[in-house]
């Protein structure tokens, strides 16, 4: 089995090629990965041509636009690489028969209601970086559904060793140790581990090399609600607890007014995993516990790699 990965050198394909390593000694399987130099998304017609060429058994889309406020005033580049190039992929998927794997997100969704978000709740973004990913999502749907080619996995607040994200900007802070920090509290929703993702991922590869359904819409993260403010105040707690950091500093709540930024975040984001769970026989984890985990990888990680 081919399969075509882009955006291998974020946060999340580097865990999954990682993950990967193991998987495709035992599977068969041939792994591209090429970088952006290689496979530029803002050159659609490239793009089409690339994927046709190869012919992928499974392209995992992991690139993405994903600089929610850069994205404000940068529409064009957003669109392209979040939603055209996925056009120029399902077209020439279309033709080899290859199936997609597209990473989505929670910001595809207003954030007005107060439920969690199942996966057939409808689309209704508040930003450019939102519209853009939502655009991708109703690309696939409209040119691959008769054809059962592509699977969207919808996630929320992806963290890891790698790259930048959440837990390693308040790791960063923490070292720091400045009298206060403070952070946002009214916007809920949850921690995804890169990790857990791309074993995600991993399940649909094997459930694709068993000829098995893979379903159209997915939800993925960590288990419960919760808020940026309570995920930093985890972060200070179990860094000292694993004698990672200890810090002094003070962690404030604040309001999302208080905060600005160009592009509006969704009060509410919070991913409904349960069709996931249920479908793949698998289980998610409670943020917190999740949190640990990838405290103490990081902890590891430390003499290799400074968050």
């Amino acid at each position: 089995m081919k399969i075509l990965i882009t955006g291998s050198s974020g946060q999340l394909g580097t865990e999954l090629l990682s993950q990967l390593e193991i998987f495709k000694k035992s599977n068969n399987l041939k792994i591209i990965s090429p970088s952006k130099k290689e496979l530029n998304l803002l050159d659609l017609q490239y793009c089409e041509n690339y994927v046709k060429d190869l012919a992928p058994n499974i392209l995992i889309n992991l690139a993405a636009y994903t600089a929610v406020d850069k994205a404000e005033n940068d529409v064009s580049n957003a669109q392209k690489i979040n939603a055209l190039a996925l056009k120029s992929f399902s077209v020439a998927l279309k033709n080899c028969g290859g199936h997609i794997i597209q990473i989505s997100t929670d910001y595809v969704f207003n954030g007005e209601q107060q439920t969690p978000y199942l996966t057939h709740h409808a689309r209704d973004p508040l930003g450019i970086y939102g519209k853009t990913k939502a655009e991708g999502e109703l690309i696939l749907e409209r040119t691959l559904n008769k054809s059962n080619q592509f699977t969207i996995i919808r996630t929320s607040w992806l963290v890891s060793p790698w790259g930048k994200n959440f837990v390693k900007t308040i790791l960063k802070k923490l070292k720091e140790d400045k009298e206060n920090l403070n952070v946002v509290s009214d916007q809920i929703g949850c921690i995804t581990t890169a990790k857990n993702l791309a074993n995600l991922i991993i399940i649909l590869i094997k459930n694709k090399l068993d000829n098995k359904y893979l379903p159209s819409h997915l939800h993925w993260s960590s288990y419960g609600a919760t808020n940026w403010y309570e995920i930093a105040k985890k972060i200070k707690e179990i860094s000292a607890s694993i004698n990672l950091i200890n810090s002094k500093i003070i962690i404030n709540p604040i309001k999302s007014i208080e905060y600005q930024t160009l592009c509006p975040r969704p009060k509410f984001s919070l991913l409904d995993s349960s069709y996931t769970t249920k479908l793949l026989g698998i289980k998610n984890n409670f943020w917190i516990n999740d949190l640990e985990s990838l405290l103490k990888e990081i902890k590891e990680l430390k003499e290799v790699k400074e968050y």
